[in-house]
């Protein structure tokens, strides 16, 4: 369980920082912590169910297990940009921001979940 915590952990961090860096808002510092956060819960709801089947028989860089990651973080993507669209702007499909975070998210979560959580759970 130690590496699914380390996983989300690295991972929000990870991504709140390249939003961070994204935005360019470097005088609000403030951003650093908050960035996280909005990532954190996505990641918990659907990649920390996605990631404890999949490691149930751990393999390392899987380029199988990613194409799932990217199947699930475009859902999320898709669904949550779907709650937080403003009427007026562009059809979901048009807005290549989704794809984007989607592939970021799904390239993160892959990467810390080979580094952590697949080593530790090989090892016992």
């Amino acid at each position: 369980m130690a590496g699914f915590t380390i996983t989300i952990l690295f991972s929000s961090l990870t991504l709140g920082l390249i939003q961070y860096l994204i935005t360019g808002a470097f005088s609000q510092i403030y951003l650093i912590i908050v960035f996280p956060f909005y990532f954190f819960f996505p990641l918990l709801i659907f990649a920390i169910p996605l990631q404890y089947v999949l490691n149930k028989k751990p393999k390392k860089f899987s380029f199988v297990y990613f194409l799932f990651y990217l199947l699930v973080s475009s859902a999320a993507n898709f669904l949550l940009f779907y709650l937080a669209s403003i009427p007026g702007y562009p059809p979901l499909f048009a807005r290549l921001e989704i794809y984007f975070y989607s592939v970021v998210a799904a390239i993160t979560y892959w990467f810390w979940d080979s580094i952590v959580a697949q080593k530790k759970i090989t090892e016992h």
